[in-house]
């Protein structure tokens, strides 16, 4: 069983280093062959990262608000 599992995790690392490698590999073309600016790129990460943090904080503050109104009605 142990030889499975660790079978399993090796299987979904490797798969994840490769979707990176490809990642990257894309990321590489748009610099060189549409010279789509790394700046470019960079800012609009951020913004995706800032995003994500604003989506996670208001969910989080939602789940907090709930748990609240559940110990509320017991």
């Amino acid at each position: 069983m142990a030889k499975s599992t660790l079978k399993n995790t090796l299987k979904r690392r490797s798969t994840w280093v490769a979707a990176m490698a490809a990642c990257f590999i894309f990321l590489l073309m748009a610099v060189k062959v549409y010279e789509v600016p790394a700046a470019t790129m960079t800012t609009n990460l951020i913004i995706v990262i800032l995003g994500l943090a604003v989506i996670m904080a208001i969910a989080a503050i939602i789940g907090r608000l709930m748990l609240l109104l559940r110990k509320r009605k017991k």
